[in-house]
Order: C-alpha cells, then sequence, then structure tokens
C-alpha cells in the first residue's frame, strides 16, 4: 500500500512522488530495493530531460524511446567504444523494473494501462540473449559425489585429529551438503553485507524433524526449504562440534578472524582467547559466512579435490541447477518447480528445455525407427 497520496501537479502526479512512494510499499530491501532506486531514478532523470514529468505524461512513445536508448548502450558494449555500455539481459532487467513501477501505477489508477508493455516499446528492445537451457552450469551427479567424497574424507580426518575443534572442515561439508541436494540459493543461507535482511542461515530456520530450512526467499519472502535427509547427518555433525549457545547463532559462521574480532563489543578485550569462544562468552552472535566467503570454499575445496570443471569450479547456483535438473528428469517439470520454487512455471520450462528436447528426440526417433 503506498504510504502517501502522490502530490498531484497541474500535469499529473509527480514521478519522483509516486516512485518515492512505491519504493516504500510492499517488501523491498537490500540489493533489489537499492537496485529499483537507482535504476527509478535514472529512468525519471532521462524522461525529465525530454520533459516528461508526471506519472500520466509517460506513454508507449516514451516508452519505445526509453528502450532505444537501453539498446543503444548495448550497442556500445557490444562495440566496446563506451565504459557506459550494458548487456542485453541488463538492459532487459532495467525495463522489467520500470514495467513493473508502472504496473503499480496502473493498480492505484494513475494509468489506465502500462505503455511499457505494449508492442512498439517491446520492439525497441534488444533481443533476448540466447543461450541454451543446457549451457549454464550445474552439478552433475559424478561431480556432486565426487565433491562430497571428498568433504566427508576431510572432515573425518579433521574430527580424528582435532575432535570438535575441527569446525571449519565439519562447516564446509555441512554446507556442500545443503546446497548439493536442497535447491536452496547461495545467497538464502549466506550473508551478504550489502544487505541487511540476508544475515545467513540461522539454527532457529533449522527443522531436521519436518525435513526444512526457513530462508528469505528471492522474493523477499519467507520460504520453506526442503532438506532431504542426505544433508541431516552433516548438519548435526556441525551442530554437535559448534554447539550453538543460541539459536540465533548462523549454521555457517564465518571463520574469518578479522570478520569476528569486528563484532565484538568496544569493551571487550581480544586478546583473551579465540575469537570464536570470545564471542561466545561475550554472549554475542558470530557473523556467518558471506557469500563471497562461500564461493571461495567451494573454489577451494574442488581444487584440493582436484575437480575441474573446464577450469572453473562448483559454484552454489549450479548445486541447484543440478538438484532441479535431477528432479525434473525423475520426477517431471511440476516437481522441479516445486522444489526451486519458482513462482512461474515457464521458469522451469525454459531452465530444462534441453531435456524436454532431447526426450523427445528419443521419442521421436523410436516412432520413425522402422524408416
Amino acid at each position: 500500500m503506498a504510504s502517501t497520496e502522490p502530490t498531484a501537479t497541474p500535469g499529473g502526479h509527480a514521478l519522483k512522488t509516486v516512485i518515492d512512494d512505491y519504493l516504500d510499499s510492499g517488501n523491498k530491501s537490500g540489493n533489489y530495493a537499492d537496485a529499483l532506486d537507482r535504476v527509478l531514478t535514472q529512468w525519471r532523470q532521462y524522461l525529465c530531460e525530454r520533459g516528461v514529468e508526471t506519472v500520466e505524461n509517460v506513454d508507449k512513445r516514451s516508452m519505445a524511446t526509453y528502450a532505444q536508448y537501453l539498446s543503444r548502450r548495448v550497442d556500445a558494449r557490444n562495440n566496446q567504444d563506451d565504459k557506459g555500455g550494458i548487456s542485453a539481459a541488463t538492459a532487459r532487467t532495467y525495463y522489467d523494473y520500470v514495467s513493473a513501477f508502472l504496473s503499480y501505477c496502473v493498480r492505484w489508477e494513475y494509468l489506465t494501462e502500462n505503455p511499457a508493455r505494449k508492442g512498439i516499446a517491446l520492439d525497441e528492445l534488444p533481443p533476448r540473449p540466447k543461450k541454451k537451457s543446457g549451457d549454464q552450469q550445474f552439478w552433475s551427479a559424478e561431480d556432486r559425489k565426487a565433491l562430497l567424497r571428498y568433504t566427508d574424507r576431510r572432515a573425518h580426518e579433521a574430527v580424528d585429529e582435532k575432535g570438535v575443534d575441527a569446525l571449519v572442515e565439519l562447516r564446509d561439508r555441512a554446507l556442500v551438503y545443503v546446497l548439493a541436494y536442497s535447491g536452496v540459493r547461495g545467497g538464502e543461507i549466506l550473508s551478504d553485507p550489502r544487505d541487511e535482511r540476508r544475515t545467513g542461515l540461522h539454527w532457529t530456520d533449522v527443522d531436521l524433524e519436518n525435513n526444512q530450512l526457513l530462508v528469505l526467499g528471492k522474493n523477499q519472502q519467507i520460504e520453506e526449504v526442503q532438506l532431504p535427509s542426505q544433508a541431516h547427518r552433516p548438519i548435526e555433525r556441525l551442530e554437535h562440534a559448534l554447539d550453538p549457545p543460541s539459536p540465533e547463532w548462523p549454521v555457517f559462521v564465518t571463520g574469518h578472524a578479522p570478520s569476528l574480532y569486528r563484532a565484538l563489543p568496544d569493551d571487550v578485550n581480544p586478546s583473551t582467547g579465540e575469537p570464536l569462544e570470545v564471542l561466545r562468552k561475550s554472549g554475542v552472535v558470530p557473523p556467518s559466512l558471506s557469500t563471497n566467503g562461500g564461493r571461495s570454499v567451494l573454489k577451494r575445496l574442488c581444487k584440493d579435490a582436484e575437480i575441474d570443471i573446464d577450469g572453473d569450479y562448483l559454484k552454489p547456483h549450479g548445486a541447484r541447477r543440478g538438484v532441479g535438473e535431477t528432479i525434473y528428469r525423475e520426477r517431471g517439470a511440476a516437481a522441479a518447480q516445486r522444489v526451486l520454487r519458482h513462482a512461474d512455471p515457464r521458469t522451469t520450462s525454459q531452465m530444462y528445455a534441453h531435456i524436454e528436447a532431447s526426450e523427445l528426440a528419443e521419442e521421436t526417433s523410436k516412432i520413425f525407427e522402422n524408416e
């Protein structure tokens, strides 16, 4: 719901005021809110330079002009003659942000229809990037098993040597198992310093009895994520070793000493012990491993396990695609959509279109096998 009634001018409602109300409405926060603010501000400034300052004056012609502007920025990037160039995917994301705002304006009856959805405007956008669904990285069954075997062996050896002090090795194993089997996004279980709401997965969010995790989803809503039994034991071993004094502690605590020390109150002497133990004694919740830290962990594990993915490493989102790929093949598109929590089934279908095409080819081959 809008926070205030937008200020009306003789020509309508000021774009800046309505945009501010839109940004204040709903559950917009963190990186998403920052991106919306930046893109909508730039769009408003672009229109104002062309004499469009109110919502009511935004029409299909002005949106077509904006789409042409985005296309020129894409061309500039492709020609490498402008540092302000952007990719086609980024251009379409910017346009979608503006279109979402204009849909809000329609709901509040500032506009009768969304001019961004008119064909004359859409035709001016750069072509959608042509990327085949099967080209994106996903964890294959072989790669998944190889990484899990390595983290198992590494954790067992560390426990034999250090006992419950093998926190890093147990944490890394639990992280790999959760990624490998849950279909969760890395940003839903790890912290993001740019988004104050994304502080990582906490023990209060883990429900092994009901096989689920609670996460802040991509849509900024709390969502339930399935957690198969394969991931339970690594999480239980990690919890036993970490022995969190509060369920508010993160599951994947950072091992970065400077980050741990920065979390200490000013009146606590950091030299009185190991940083995690000082935090524990001070009653302070330690920070979670970050998304960048999680990628670094996977990169190091893949290197040590000698898993080479064409010179790359197994990435967090590749784990999510790998879960979806397996579910799609074994249980179909509807099951994969539920596991991946896609709001639109077309997203799932597009992601795994290569599977459907392959299966259709096999069926067609059988039909014509006697010719």
